[in-house]
């Protein structure tokens, strides 16, 4: 569910339909094009992602930098 500080989250079923979720609905999406759109957004993030142990430091490190 999309909260007050993300404007909204996406679900690509498969390359024919993506479901939307923003703050107040949900939208599905069937457009070609648009569905085309989210496809390219999800691989951009899936670029950047990290994972396993890279992950683990990251939160570590968020994690210290917030305690007192």
């Amino acid at each position: 569910m999309a909260g007050p500080g993300q404007l909204e989250a996406f679900y690509a079923f498969d390359d024919s339909q993506v479901a939307v979720e923003t703050l107040t609905a949900e939208v599905n999406i069937t457009a070609p094009s648009e569905v085309h759109t989210y496809l390219r957004a999800f691989a951009e993030l899936s670029r950047i992602t990290v994972h396993e142990a890279p992950a683990r430091s990251l939160m570590a490190k968020a994690i210290d930098s917030a305690l007192p």
